[in-house]
Order: structure tokens, then C-alpha cells, then sequence
């Protein structure tokens, strides 16, 4: 398992413990500039919360492994949420959405905002970091630190699903 220690919105003294509803009120834009909410989990069993960084070679190395989950258990109200944690400014949003076209990824990501620093990003000292939320924004499972294979991540989203 690699993983790459990175700040993501730091770890301060008043960092929220992930507990019910972590997720369940947040507002963001996504990366190609529409404005999202906590509604993004709505009608699915399970969402898959990637936290990933435009530097971290194991994350991107991942991504098109988490597309092809999106689309192979998108039958099982299963989905997967992207949160690129280090866009600040137009050149990181266009190196996201680079990154995000040569990976294939057709799922959403998010970019950081207020809230969803407060909720998860400000939490965050390493990258991927991944969580499980159920359709309130509720963590379920995780988190989980570094970059897996598809079998790897198959096998723990099986076992959340059948909880």
C-alpha cells in the first residue's frame, strides 16, 4: 500500500471527529464548475469518498480503478464521489481536470469549500484517504489510508454493502 503524506487543509486543534453525519451538510462546486450538496449521496446505498490530489502519483494511479467500480456496482446503489483536495486557483482546476480526462473518470469530483473543510478536508494528512458514507453523508466505513488495487477495493465494498 503507498501512500503520499500531504496537507490537505491541515490538522488543527478543533479537527471534527468522523462521526454520524460527517458528510451530511456540505456545499461545493464540482470540477466542471456545477454547484453540489449532501443531495449527492441521496438514493445510494453506499457512496465511495476518494480524497486525492492533483501531486499524488498513487492516487491518480488508482482513479481508473475507481472508475470502473462506479460503473460495475452502479447496479448495487453503489457510487464514487472525488474530492481533489489541492485546487486552489484556474491553473490547479485546469491540472485536475486534466488529470481527471487522461484518467477516464466519469464520476463526480468535488473541489474543497469552507464547508467541506470543516466537515473532512481540514482532517486529512495523507493522500488517497477514503471513506464510506450511506445516502445521509453518514461515514459507514473507513478511513481507509493509501491507494488499493480493484480487487483490493472490490472486496471492502462488497463487505460494506452487505452490512
Amino acid at each position: 500500500m503507498l501512500f503520499v503524506f500531504a496537507s490537505c487543509g491541515g490538522k488543527g486543534e478543533d479537527q471534527k471527529d468522523e462521526t454520524a453525519g460527517l458528510l451530511s451538510s456540505f456545499t461545493a462546486e464540482t470540477l466542471d464548475g456545477e454547484q453540489a450538496d449532501q443531495s449527492i449521496f441521496e438514493g445510494k446505498k453506499v457512496t465511495m469518498v476518494n480524497i486525492w490530489a492533483t501531486f499524488c502519483g498513487p492516487c491518480i494511479n488508482e482513479m481508473p480503478d475507481l472508475q470502473k467500480l462506479h460503473e460495475d456496482y452502479a447496479d448495487k446503489s453503489f457510487q464514487v464521489v472525488g474530492i481533489v483536495c489541492d485546487v486552489y486557483d484556474a491553473d490547479d482546476i485546469k491540472t485536475a481536470k486534466d488529470i481527471v480526462k487522461e484518467t477516464g473518470v466519469k464520476y463526480v469530483s468535488l473541489l474543497p469549500s469552507d464547508s467541506l473543510n470543516e466537515a473532512k478536508l481540514n482532517s486529512v494528512s495523507s493522500v488517497p484517504e477514503t471513506i464510506f458514507v450511506d445516502e445521509t453523508g453518514t461515514v459507514i466505513a473507513g478511513p481507509y489510508i493509501g491507494s488499493r488495487s480493484y480487487n483490493d477495493w472490490a472486496g471492502i465494498i462488497d463487505g460494506v454493502l452487505a452490512e
